[in-house]
């Protein structure tokens, strides 16, 4: 993709004037300057870690070639069929469900989420009026307050002028895809410890709950926070800051997953993979070097998850009837 033709879907994305745009992308080409490292609270020491195209060393054997050793093809399995999914953001495949993948729009719309399976089809929107939705990017399953229950976890933490005090994760039993209302729900209240970013990446351990949100740069240099799986969800708490991750200049974090043994983010139009070793943490896996695994051609991709057994992954785009992607190795 040109220079200009990024610069325009940025323009786009981002909401942000022309010369705000030409002075972000000077900086970016220029080297930038990289978000200031603070004292952290937990066990990761700030640091910043570039991305690699080639694969990292091996952490760990899991029994199937490493995510950076295969190649990965794009296939078509479906078009999204509800007209009401005109952005999609954010993408999550059901344990619970078979075949059903949970999908949400971005900012502007109801708090709602909708189920789909990978061909597209319209399984039911199920309405949340007890959240709020003011700029929800992400979302996630995984654990809760109770063990047999697998949640829904979103995103409200965009901030494109970067203006908000506080954002919000909210959380609820992932519901029947044929419930059309589910009352109630937790929201976690979220600040940030360097002053508010611009974030559409919710990741959310399967294993314990912790969170990791990362941010949203023209220049690639994405900071990471973390909250713990074990927080008390009605107080508000301040994630720790953990360090920056380098995607590479014009590589803007737009959705991520975690599994148990491997993790992906992805941009507008590539895919960045982890392999997680055994007891490794969330965060501390994000803090080691990832690879470049596939490109993504979409409109405006933004949503990406994780099949159950982690072999694969879909994406999805921002914008009507857009095409549902499967990533399977080669």
């Amino acid at each position: 993709m040109s220079t200009l033709r990024y610069s325009l879907t940025l323009m786009r994305s981002l909401s942000l004037p022309l010369l705000a745009v030409a002075s972000l992308v000077t900086a970016a080409c220029t080297g930038g300057t990289a978000q200031p490292t603070a004292p952290t609270s937990g066990d990761s020491t700030p640091t910043t870690v570039a991305s690699s195209s080639t694969s990292p060393p091996p952490a760990t054997t899991i029994g199937r070639p490493g995510f950076c050793e295969i190649g990965w093809e794009p296939e078509q399995t479906g078009m999204v069929e509800s007209a009401e999914l005109t952005e999609i953001s954010g993408a999550a495949v059901s344990r619970r469900h078979a075949g059903v993948v949970w999908l949400h729009n971005d900012s502007g719309s109801d708090p709602a989420v909708y189920a789909t399976d990978t061909s597209g089809a319209d399984l039911g929107r199920v309405s949340l009026p007890d959240l709020s939705a003011r700029d929800w990017e992400d979302m996630a399953l995984g654990p809760g307050p109770d063990p047999a229950v697998d949640y829904l976890y979103l995103a409200d933490i965009g901030d494109n002028n970067r203006s908000r005090d506080e954002v919000q994760i909210h959380r609820i039993p992932e519901p029947e895809p044929a419930i059309s209302v589910v009352e109630g729900g937790e929201t976690l209240v979220v600040t940030y410890p360097l002053g508010p970013i611009e974030a559409e990446t919710l990741l959310v351990d399967p294993a314990n709950g912790d969170m990791v949100i990362a941010g949203k740069a023209l220049s690639g240099v994405t900071p990471l926070y973390r909250l713990a799986g074990d927080l008390d969800w009605s107080v508000p708490h301040e994630a720790t800051y953990l360090g920056e991750l380098d995607l590479g200049t014009f590589a803007l974090a737009t959705g991520g997953d975690a599994g148990a043994n491997r993790i992906v983010i992805r941009t507008y139009d590539e895919v960045f993979a982890w392999e997680r070793s055994p007891g490794s943490s969330l965060a501390g896996t994000l803090l080691t070097q990832p690879c470049r695994i596939a490109t993504v051609r979409e409109e405006q991709g933004e949503a990406i998850a994780l099949s159950i057994d982690e072999s694969e992954f879909y994406t999805a785009s921002e914008g009507l009837n857009q095409p549902i992607l499967r990533f399977a190795g080669s």
